[in-house]
């Protein structure tokens, strides 16, 4: 197709249809070559004290300026990162942590982890580095256990501030229905009193009207219930 026909149907001009017709490419899609870093000469420093443990950012910051490095401590910082997401990524093992079912995950992030087995501990960790997401739902959760096995229930308002600032919708709707009954959620958090042996009597009086397949009357009922064992 000739240059002015393709300028007239694009509503450009004739020049710059015919030099990108000489580039071969629109000039948005050629590869920008990479501004040089005044950091990158000081990169393979960085990389060899991490690697030798150091994960002080600071403390790297420093010891790059005595190598001669003169900028702020941003791109120090933003080389760390890059460390320790290729390290994260590194550690986690996709096909162990996949054989997990939803239901099965769950459990891993509800039981206390001194419970967990080794290897249920490493798995937990493994989800926990795969995903910020999974580590903050973690985090909450086990503060929620703390909360209820320590009868802190003078945190219960701090936990639901950190759910709702979370972004984790499962958390928020739990957190939205601990809310619609606050009190007495805080009051069973914090007071040693519960009603478990109401409950409990009112489970077994009716496991006992359900073995008498509604055709005794009260009587024997009553008589069931006295001399239940």
């Amino acid at each position: 197709m000739a240059t002015q026909e393709i300028a007239r149907r694009l509503g450009m001009s004739d020049r710059t249809v015919r030099d990108w017709r000489k580039q071969g490419a629109f000039p948005e899609t050629q590869k920008r070559r990479k501004k040089q870093s005044s950091f990158d000469p000081f990169a393979a420093y960085v990389l060899k004290r991490w690697q030798n443990g150091e994960r002080n950012g600071l403390v790297l910051w420093r010891e790059s300026k005595n190598q001669g490095y003169t900028a702020t401590h941003r791109s120090v910082y933003r080389y760390l990162k890059t460390l320790k997401q290729a390290e994260v990524s590194a550690s986690v093992n996709p096909e162990r942590i996949q054989k997990y079912s939803v239901h099965t995950a769950s459990w891993l992030f509800v039981r206390e982890p001194k419970k967990l087995h080794e290897l249920e501990r490493e798995d937990l960790a493994a989800f926990c580095q795969a995903s910020t997401l999974l580590k903050k739902a973690s985090d909450l959760l086990q503060d929620f256990l703390a909360l209820v096995h320590q009868r802190e229930g003078q945190r219960l308002a701090t936990w639901l501030a950190k759910v709702a600032e979370s972004g984790l919708p499962e958390l928020q709707s739990f957190a939205a229905g601990v809310e619609k009954d606050k009190d007495a959620v805080q009051a069973g958090l914090t007071w040693p009193i519960n009603n478990g042996m109401a409950e409990g009597q009112v489970t077994k009086l009716k496991r006992i009207k359900r073995t008498m397949y509604g055709r005794a009357g009260f009587a024997l009922l009553r008589q069931r219930v006295l001399h239940a064992v």
